[in-house]
Parts: C-alpha cells; structure tokens; sequence
C-alpha cells in the first residue's frame, strides 16, 4: 500500500505525508513510553491488522520517525522504538490530546481502552512550571490496569505498569472519569465524593499531584 503525497509545499502538509497515514500517529503513541517488540504494538493497537502494522512500521521506518534495535542478552529481543526525530514529535501528541480531551465525549460500549493510551492527556495537564526541583512517583490505575508517572526536575516521565514506591496511587472506576478531569478539573471533586476516583498517599504528595496535574 504506497502512501500518496499531498503535493503541497507546506509544513503542515509534509508532516501529513510522513505521519498522517491512519494508524501512524497511534504507532507513535505507543512508543512515547519507550522501545517495544512488535507483539507489544500489535497488542496496543486494538483493531489494527498485522499487514497493516507491518506496512506503517516500514513507512514510519523509512521516514526515520522510528528505528529498531536488539535488546542486550538474555532478552535480546527485537524492539522499535521512537528516533530522536520522532521523539520531537511528541509535543504534537501533547496538544492533539489536549484538543482531544475536549471532544472526547462518553466511553461508547464498543470504545477499547487501555491505561498507557493517557500519556499524551497527562503531558497535557501537567503543569511544568509547578515543578521546577519536585520529585514524585504517581500511579494511576484503572480497573485492575495500571501506569505511573515520575516527575523529576519539572520533567514528566511516563512508564507501564506499577510503580516500586509511589507517593501517590490514583484509582479510577473508569476511564471516562479520568477524561472527565481532563476536560474540567473541578471534576475531581465530584468524581472523589461519588467514588470514582480513590486517592491513597502522603498528604503533602496528594497536594502536590493536585497542583502538578490540575486538580481541584
């Protein structure tokens, strides 16, 4: 499936040509949290085929938004990961999930979801200059699904899974209640009196995760 160019001569354009595929910018996504194997990606990328996986990873490849590598042993698994040219665009994940936050609407019954997806919203709700010398592990978890955040030096790093010693545990019953917060931070309010939202840890860590984040 060969990609076709816009034929403009124009920044915008360009930068379609190169990640305006559907599926790209998703392969992006999935790669802000670091390197990952192809079963990984295909596994994140609910509803995406294997030749299409297959067809975007080459094109992305090519473009040099992404590059691949083995792990040292005993892994020494073949992994993507995202180039440094790549890395820069995530700042554009940034504020595309900021805009997305506000039309995201309810959580249709046929809407996959899946925890690590919430790395462009929170790069958009946190609040850097709040942190300039902070440092802090926050998890947050879905349902039984679980990532975490650390935040070092007014620097937003996101990781899969549980985090070793968080200072602060988040837990949302669903995601829809998160992207609610996102859109409307005072939402935290309500969200923590009708039970959707648990917040566990230091009280000094919880105002801090609330100023760093937003919330109310």
């Amino acid at each position: 499936m060969a990609s076709r160019s816009y034929g403009h001569y124009c920044a915008v354009a360009k930068t379609l040509d190169v990640v305006g595929e559907r599926w790209s910018l998703l392969v992006v996504r999935e790669l802000l949290d670091g390197p990952k194997r192809y079963v990984d990606l295909l596994a994140g990328l609910v509803g995406i085929s294997t030749d299409m996986l297959a067809t975007r990873l080459k094109a992305l490849e090519e473009a040099g938004i992404i590059g691949r590598r083995t792990l040292p042993a005993p892994a020494a698994s073949k992994v993507y990961e995202l180039t440094p040219l790549g890395r820069d665009l995530q700042p554009a994940m940034t504020e595309l999930a900021r805009f997305g936050m506000r039309v995201l609407g309810e959580q249709g019954d046929d809407d996959a979801f899946q925890i690590h997806w919430i790395t462009p919203s929170l790069q958009a709700m946190f609040r850097p200059e709040r942190a300039p010398a902070m440092s802090l592990t926050v998890e947050f978890r879905v349902d039984t699904d679980a990532m975490h955040a650390r935040v070092t030096e007014g620097t937003l790093h996101t990781f899969p899974g549980h985090a070793d010693d968080p200072d602060v545990v988040l837990t949302f019953t669903d995601a829809a209640a998160l992207a609610e917060i996102g859109r409307d931070p005072a939402a935290s309010l309500t969200a923590i009196s009708t039970g959707r939202l648990h917040v566990r840890g230091r009280p000094d860590a919880v105002q801090a995760t609330r100023e760093l984040f937003g919330f109310n």
